[in-house]
């Protein structure tokens, strides 16, 4: 069934066949004036001037030539005669330009309009038309087809703006690519992959056409980690497993490795330059090791020669210059197999992703110069060459997504999603460390306190007083977090839910979310219930308020906001069930999406006694047939906090950071 054209169609073939009348008539008319002129020659007039010997007078003299000379003088000029021609006029000229829309589509862009190169793209199969950008695009591996087409165009000559002859390479070029079953329990351990959700296993057959080597760039919450243990273990034969991450996350990978790879004995954790690497070359030995232990032990790991190795948080090593990206760059090129991992990409500095790009395949793009011309508007500056900037972002990402990388939001795997994820965010970062110093007076006391065993009263009163400072020391720590990873620009729109404890933490979170201007709710003890109901609604309804910020005792119960989809926790609380019932906030009846839940936990501080706190009496709870909760099993991550942000207002990394997911937990809650 045919489409029903637009109003700008419908438009354009009506100024179209105006066009066509006015120059029909037109020519009509220049046909018939020729014929009159052919028809019609005008007689040859007596002179008027006087010759020598002839009268001036108007009676003929007797040596007057006969008319019968002039009529024979006017049939020779009529024979002469040729009609003027009409004039020709000259053809339009139309600029048609193609460009990367994704990995397997070109767009068009063609001005000015013209109907006879419309007809031309529509003659190419795959077109298709958006009406939104009022561009059409076609499949890339028919973009030859169009160019013939809009060649052999007679009533108008076409400009074409090629895409280069080595992008158009590297986007149809398929060589080197591995097939991989459709089912991957037939190749890899049957368990294993039944714990992986339907877009996991993509990632990991991803993986595994790529020949291991890739940058696993899913949104956060997506369970990168799994996926990149899963394709590890299908290259087991090449290992030992070499796993770089922060040093914060060593622990998390284990406990990881330990969940889904049971049958792996030897996890060799370096915390220190004495911790020596294992001689053992077996499929069951993982080494996990911090960046900065790579750069110590460099000679080392050269001399051990990993093949398969998981570089977590990869935009740690987006500085070439940097030692750790060179000793990274030094072992990868040695490395069969190499799984970036990191997360929120927005491709706004892609210089900064140059040496990463490299870690994986350094053929892709060998000359960082012409990388920085053609993707990082890269120019001469007055003092060196500068490469700051940010073009043919759709082209380079295209690109990469067809050779490198595979990227999936929430929004694109939401069906394949559980009701509810869980994660903890490990901080640290100078914007911690910074304030750290006035912790320890505090948790001294409280340590103190708790060894005498005398006061129960004052411990508890010591712990009081060190939970109130750990929400102080983590404050600015959660707002760059909550910041940089949902409201990044370009960032997709969401609506966030930030909970808190202590009033100076919620203070904190309001004025920080109001510099970056956007508009948000606040609800906590000395709000009424009558402004509750319309700030909850607030929330509910209007697209622009995409913050609420609220104490976890006073908006934790009572109210929906459903329009969340993300549930922030800057604090923690000793009860489980404050916990649970503030998460449920966002996650009950009405609720259309997966609901993500953050636990923003600081080391050396209360944190370290509340989490586990909250987890036993969850655990205790589950025993009696009380709660089926249990935060153990919890996704994981670290972010660094610097007091620099790592996205400047005008533009951010491609990969600003990455976060070890663990398994994706399964909880659907019952309202």
């Amino acid at each position: 069934m045919a489409r029903e054209l637009t109003e700008e169609e419908k438009r354009r073939i009506a100024a179209n066949k105006a066009e066509a009348l006015r120059r029909a008539e037109e020519r009509k008319r220049r046909e018939a004036l020729a014929a009159v002129q052919q028809k019609n020659v005008p007689f040859l007039q007596q002179p008027s001037h006087v010759i020598a010997g002839v009268s001036a007078t108007p009676h003929p003299a007797p040596h007057q030539a006969p008319i019968s000379s002039f009529l024979g003088a006017s049939k020779v000029i009529a024979q002469n005669h040729k009609p003027p021609t009409p004039a020709r006029l000259p053809k339009s000229n139309v600029q048609v330009e193609f460009s990367v829309l994704t990995s397997d589509r070109l767009k068009i862009r063609f001005s000015p309009y013209h109907v006879a190169v419309l007809e031309a793209i529509k003659s190419v199969p795959s077109r298709a038309y958006d009406s939104k950008d009022r561009t059409w695009s076609i499949d890339v591996r028919e973009m030859k087809k169009c160019e013939e087409a809009l060649k052999s165009l007679t009533p108008v000559d076409v400009t074409i703006e090629h895409v280069p002859d080595n992008v158009m390479k590297l986007l149809t070029d398929t060589e080197g690519k591995h097939v991989v079953p459709t089912d991957l329990s037939l190749i890899m351990d049957p368990a294993l992959i039944e714990r992986l959700f339907p877009f996991q296993k993509i990632g990991v057959t991803f993986g595994i056409e790529k020949n291991g080597r890739l940058l696993l760039a899913d949104e956060m919450g997506l369970g990168k980690s799994i996926q990149a243990l899963t394709l590890a273990r299908y290259y087991k034969a090449e290992w030992p497993l070499l796993i770089v991450c922060p040093s914060s996350v060593k622990s998390a990978w284990k406990g990881q490795i330990n969940k889904f790879l049971p049958a792996i004995q030897r996890i060799h954790l370096i915390d220190k330059g004495t911790d020596v690497l294992p001689d053992a070359r077996t499929s069951n030995t993982v080494v996990i090791m911090s960046y900065d232990q790579m750069v110590i032990k460099k000679k080392e790991l050269e001399a051990a020669c990993y093949y398969v190795i998981i570089f977590d948080e990869s935009h740690l090593l987006k500085d070439g210059k940097a030692k750790r990206t060179q000793v990274a760059l030094l072992l990868s090129r040695k490395a069969s197999r190499v799984i970036l991992l990191s997360g929120t990409p927005a491709l706004s500095r892609p210089a900064e992703l140059f040496s990463q790009i490299r870690l994986v395949n350094d053929r892709l793009f060998p000359n960082f110069h012409q990388f920085a011309i053609r993707y990082c508007d890269g120019k001469q500056g007055r003092f060196c060459f500068e490469a700051k900037g940010c073009t043919n972002s759709e082209e380079l990402t295209a690109i990469l997504s067809k050779r490198v990388m595979i990227r999936r939001l929430k929004s694109q795997v939401l069906t394949d999603l559980p009701d509810k994820r869980r994660e903890v965010v490990y901080l640290s970062g100078d914007k911690i460390d910074a304030r750290m110093s006035s912790l320890q007076k505090a948790k001294k006391a409280y340590e103190t306190t708790k060894q005498q065993n005398s006061d129960t009263k004052g411990s508890h009163e010591c712990l009081l007083e060190y939970f109130s400072l750990t929400g102080i020391v983590k404050a600015a720590a959660v707002c760059s977090h909550i910041l940089d990873n949902y409201f990044y620009p370009d960032a997709p729109k969401r609506k966030v839910l930030i909970f808190a404890h202590h009033q100076i933490v919620l203070d904190t979170v309001q004025v920080e979310v109001q510099k970056r201007n956007l508009k948000s709710i606040r609800i906590d003890g000395q709000t009424s219930s009558k402004d509750r109901g319309s700030l909850c609604q607030a929330f509910q309804d209007d697209p622009e308020v995409e913050v609420a910020i609220l104490s976890m005792t006073a908006a934790g119960v009572g109210i929906t906001l459903t329009a969340a989809s993300v549930v922030v926790f800057a604090e923690l609380h000793w009860n489980p069930g404050t916990l649970l019932q503030a998460e449920d906030r966002a996650h009950r009846v009405g609720q259309k999406d997966s609901v993500f839940v953050q636990y923003l936990i600081a080391r050396n501080t209360a944190d370290d006694i509340i989490w586990p706190l909250v987890q036993r009496k969850l655990d205790v709870l589950g025993q009696v047939n009380l709660s089926n909760e249990t935060f153990r099993n919890a996704e994981s991550s670290h972010l660094k906090c610097e007091t620099q942000s790592s996205h400047p207002k005008e533009i951010t990394d491609f990969f600003n950071h990455g976060d070890p997911e663990c398994s994706v937990k399964r909880a659907r809650l019952d309202d």
